[in-house]
């Protein structure tokens, strides 16, 4: 059990986060591997009941010795340690291999279910505020008195102090984790269930309210996880313009949000679009 101590201000530093994090999804890929009867894959060699790898940032000396007090030295992780060049190689292939197979072909999917279970989050948030929303992450999470009580494999205590409480939603998790502590944040991460799926007899009762194009332009914003104007063209079959215009009115009636990064301007569903669309999806 680890307890993060949130401190008289803390209630006012939870934040959800609604985009993926594929480097923490790479990690969960891995953790499948490890727990699917692939044992001796290299890649499995390097989790334990109670440590994770961070594979897209690499496995380093430190992260080694904790693995190594919590479980036997194989061949492998034995050469990892001593910096044997053929078995880095060996690591770097495998987590390029595992990105190609388990993330790659399935970044849609993955984007919104961590969108979706945002909106779920983010829901009870605005409802109830912190202390609800931490009060139902479930997954044997509990709070209580200003602590957050993680399930894990290990007893730690941390104070939260400066730092705000992120919680991330991971598609390709099957259990509660918390991230390396980074200097300005500390990062919960919980599973993020399945992806957003609207039933055909709601899809009609959808154009009936907001009419053909604009049902189309939402339904697809939320399965997607977040799509750019140019690919819900591509997808819906229609020009930049209609798009345009549909978004244009999502986004007034606060069912959508533009996020500009860079040159590409995406589209993502707010709360209220997500519950719009999904009203059998319950907020936990």
């Amino acid at each position: 059990m680890i307890r993060i101590h949130l401190g008289p201000q803390g209630l006012g530093k939870v934040g959800i986060c609604g985009v993926a994090d594929f480097d923490a999804e790479l990690t969960a890929a891995g953790r499948a591997l490890a727990s699917g009867g692939q044992a001796r894959l290299p890649l499995a060699q390097l989790y334990s009941r109670g440590t994770s790898p961070d594979l897209a940032e690499g496995v380093d000396s430190v992260y080694l010795s904790h693995l190594f007090a919590r479980r036997r030295l194989t061949p492998f992780t034995k050469a990892l340690a001593e910096g044997d060049e053929h078995a880095h190689g060996v690591l770097a292939a495998s987590v390029d291999h595992l990105r190609s197979t388990a993330l790659d072909p399935h970044r849609s999917r993955i984007m919104s279910a961590v969108a979706a279970r945002a909106a779920d989050l983010s829901h009870l948030y605005v409802a109830g505020g912190a202390s609800v929303l931490l009060d139902r992450l479930g997954h044997d999470i509990r709070f209580s008195h200003g602590v957050v009580e993680v399930p894990t494999a290990f007893e730690a205590e941390l104070g939260l102090g400066e730092r705000s409480l992120q919680i991330q939603p991971v598609a390709l998790s099957r259990r509660v984790t918390l991230a390396e502590p980074a200097g300005d944040r500390l990062t919960l991460r919980i599973p993020a269930g399945a992806p957003p799926r609207i039933e055909p007899d709601h899809m009609a009762a959808l154009r009936s309210l907001l009419g053909d194009g604009r049902a189309e332009v939402l339904a697809a914003i939320v399965t997607s996880g977040g799509v750019t104007g140019r690919q819900l063209a591509s997808l819906l079959g229609v020009s930049d313009a209609a798009v345009s215009r549909c978004a244009a009115v999502l986004r007034q009636a606060g069912l959508i949000r533009t996020l500009r990064t860079g040159q590409a301007v995406r589209h993502v569903a707010t709360a209220l679009g997500h519950h719009l669309a999904q009203p059998s999806r319950s907020p936990l």
